[in-house]
């Protein structure tokens, strides 16, 4: 006797089994991570000037040149990374200074200097970091580039942390931050042809195929 075949759409209540795969009662493998003694070294290298930069960032934040309590550096590092930099600034006497009732820590006069002369170099290159992310921008499609990938970048840009607060809002007729698929991204307002040249064609002007001759000026 032939069974009667039961349609898809009769079939919407019907219940199927479904078989797991078992291991057989057996613990999965544990992963076994292998340490590099060279990359651990470079990683605590680089990680202590992170913290320095990031507590002298946090002294020089604080309200009307005030100084940094100790009891309110929990609040902004955590309670867990506080003890870290408790140990960073017992460390460090030549670059932090802990006195007062509560105590506090500040910079000493020494880092002081050299966070002021810091500022001073960072305000002077700040027309070329702006022509240098200009010309990033005319390369990118449309002239748009994520603000996630300007993170990564931007330390090899010499672009400070805090572009998109000092920076960005500083040149509106340069730069604009717009949403394109989920993300936010630095868009490029203006293009300047004069800067879509290359550094050779700033010092060369072609006379013929075979002859150059050098140009201490921008060619027109």
């Amino acid at each position: 006797m032939l069974r009667r075949a039961i349609p898809f759409f009769a079939s919407r209540n019907a219940r199927f089994g479904v078989r797991h795969k078992s291991s057989g009662g057996r613990r999965p493998k544990k992963k076994v991570y292998h340490r590099v003694a060279e990359l651990d070294r470079a990683m605590e290298l680089r990680k202590k000037p992170l913290m320095i930069l990031q507590l002298t960032s946090l002294i020089q934040s604080q309200p009307h040149h005030s100084p940094l309590f100790l009891r309110d550096l929990e609040k902004n590092v955590g309670f867990v990374r506080k003890w870290a930099f408790m140990a960073l600034i017992d460390k460090h006497p030549s670059v932090f200074r802990v006195a007062g009732t509560p105590p506090s820590v500040s910079l000493t006069a020494r880092a002081q200097t050299l966070a002021q002369e810091e500022a001073q170099a960072r305000a002077s290159m700040e027309p070329l970091l702006v022509t240098n992310l200009r010309k990033l921008l005319m390369l990118c499609v449309d002239c748009k580039l994520p603000l996630q990938t300007l993170d990564l970048v931007g330390p090899q840009w010499g672009l400070p942390s805090d572009f998109k607060e000092c920076l960005v809002p500083k040149y509106p007729q340069f730069f604009a931050v717009r949403r394109f698929r989920g993300r936010d991204c630095l868009v490029l307002e203006d293009w300047d042809s004069t800067l879509a040249v290359t550094a050779r064609e700033t010092r060369y002007v072609c006379l013929d195929d075979n002859h150059y001759i050098h140009c201490r000026s921008f060619f027109i």
